[in-house]
């Protein structure tokens, strides 16, 4: 026979798993815990979200394989991939592109060529890829079904690697490449190559409104006069795919070797013509030795200061260099302290090693973190990279210190990319709307976040915003930050302080608290009903 005591504790364990539950059930049961800003762990990404559509959700996918470095190696690829979306499914807007018993999903990748990113003997070149997919998104292909392929992020993965399975290089004309792709990738819906470059005219460019950039010339005498002409040649066709002026990009060149000398400054020109000519213009110095550590000071005390032209920092104008070598420098220990002294500075460093005499160390210190290093065997292959740097510089974020205010001015459609390191205790973020109308959208992982990819998102008043703990020693981790222009002419100050001074909540806030809360009563729900069940158990012995 059991127990009175016994039978009292039975009673009130299935008495607070029934208050849970009902507490769980109805809406309003549960008390909101008093919290501020979104719930670290609860991010949103429609790109993990199988049958998820639109522009957002596509754009969100390339921003994460340009993050990632999964297809880096293949530089036409990635460019191929956002087109083949617009093309194939209008960005999975038509209505077919979920059909029932098809699961190619964005891409349209049939099940046959989904076959084909598993065949890793027959295509060996996919390991490296598979690992690095592995690495970046904790997705072991060799488990994936084609179901899964009705992920987008999974859609765009296999059409990637479907692409390295075919005999041909990617061509780099557009209509070369619709051509391809109707050879090789269109065989779902059956769309002209005509489909194909209307999409690639259709997809808007560059979106970000301004941008810092200097370019550094190697002029050490190992170039040679004509791979000298072709550098200069690369920077100018960079130039012509920008709008140039005082309220959008700057750009400035140094070129250095024994010692750098200023070509361009970044107050110098308002427009490309001139300053297509001023680059032309720079004659090659045949200087001696390569100090490169000479190079990344001279960026960061002259290059990028307002007095030569750079925008202040309450602007969050990006600051990046690209910076060209063909070889090893001969201040090596310099590059390491002077690469760290640009990053603090907040300039973004691209460095661009030609030949194989660079060295892929020196390459990665100069670029850090936030940077991204590009390779070519010749100089004459720098065109081949222009697409992938175009997008890079369009993608840099503005390193913002906690407590500077930033002001702003977009039209509709045009994004500002900033990053925080966010403190242990967490940051509020604030929004003033000066005129017309934005959107702030935050994450911990994707370095240009927006509405399909985010922790956070603020349209006016302020949130605070703390990310899950690290498992690290570092007490700060970034936050990216994208404020996104909703309508012309819109002017906005974004100011942001350490920990939780938020005097506002928002109901997406509410909502995030409440499930927030009610998380904490399923957990409560399960050891109380794991209790019961055991204390039954024991009692009925």
């Amino acid at each position: 026979m059991c127990p009175f005591p016994w039978l009292l504790m039975l009673v009130f364990l299935c008495v607070l798993c029934y208050k849970g539950v009902v507490a769980k059930a109805v809406p309003g049961g549960a008390t909101p815990m008093p919290h501020r800003g979104p719930v670290a762990g609860r991010p949103v990404d429609l790109t993990l979200q199988a049958g998820a559509v639109g522009t957002p959700v596509v754009e969100a996918c390339m921003a994460k394989l340009h993050d990632s470095g999964v297809f880096d190696s293949h530089r036409l690829l990635k460019p191929m991939l956002r087109r083949m979306a617009r093309a194939g499914t209008e960005d999975g807007r038509d209505q077919r592109t979920y059909r029932p018993g098809y699961h190619g999903g964005i891409w349209q990748v049939d099940h046959h060529d989904f076959r084909l990113t598993m065949d890793t003997r027959r295509y060996p070149q996919l390991l490296p890829v598979w690992d690095n997919i592995m690495a970046q998104f904790g997705i072991l292909w060799a488990d994936v079904r084609w179901k899964d392929l009705r992920k987008p992020l999974y859609s765009s993965l296999a059409a990637g690697m479907k692409l390295l399975t075919v005999p041909d290089q990617i061509p780099p004309s557009i209509p070369a490449q619709a051509a391809f792709w109707r050879n090789y990738c269109n065989n779902a819906l059956d769309k002209s190559p005509n489909n194909y470059v209307r999409a690639a005219m259709g997809i808007p460019g560059c979106r970000v409104p301004a941008l810092d950039l200097v370019f550094a010339l190697d002029g050490s005498a190992s170039l040679g006069d004509d791979n000298f002409e072709l550098s200069k040649d690369f920077i100018n066709t960079i130039i012509k795919s920008f709008t140039i002026g005082p309220d959008h990009i700057r750009v400035g060149v140094i070129q250095y070797s024994f010692s750098v000398s200023p070509e361009v400054e970044l107050k110098d020109h308002r427009s490309v013509a001139p300053l297509v000519q001023a680059v032309e213009n720079v004659g090659y110095e045949e200087g001696l030795f390569t100090h490169t550590g000479e190079a990344l000071q001279y960026l960061t005390t002259h290059s990028f200061t307002v007095e030569n032209g750079a925008r202040q920092v309450t602007r969050a104008v990006p600051k990046v260099s690209v910076i060209l070598t063909d070889g090893q420098s001969g201040d090596f220990h310099d590059v390491r302290v002077r690469s760290r002294q640009a990053h603090e500075a907040g300039i973004t460093v691209f460095p661009v090693g030609v030949t194989n005499d660079v060295d892929q160390e020196e390459l990665e210190t100069m670029a850090g973190n936030s940077g991204k290093v590009f390779k070519v065997r010749w100089f004459h292959d720098l065109e081949r990279i222009v697409a992938d740097i175009e997008e890079s510089l369009c993608r840099a974020v503005a390193a913002v210190s906690i407590g500077t205010a930033v002001t702003g001015d977009l039209n509709k459609d045009a994004v500002r990319h900033l990053s925080f390191a966010v403190p242990e205790e967490g940051m509020t973020f604030k929004l003033t709307l000066n005129r017309g109308q934005v959107a702030v959208y935050g994450s911990t992982v994707l370095t240009n976040p927006n509405e399909a990819v985010h922790n956070f998102t603020l349209t006016s008043g302020d949130i605070f915003f703390r990310p899950a703990p690290l498992l690290t020693q570092d007490r700060h981790r970034s936050v990216y930050v994208s404020v996104y222009g909703l309508s012309d002419h819109s002017s906005f100050t974004l100011t942001t302080t350490a920990g939780d001074t938020a005097t506002s909540h928002s109901p997406q806030q509410q909502q995030q608290a409440t499930a927030h809360s009610s998380g904490l009563l399923y957990n409560l729900n399960r050891w109380c009903l794991t209790l019961t069940c055991c204390l039954s158990m024991y009692l009925t012995m």
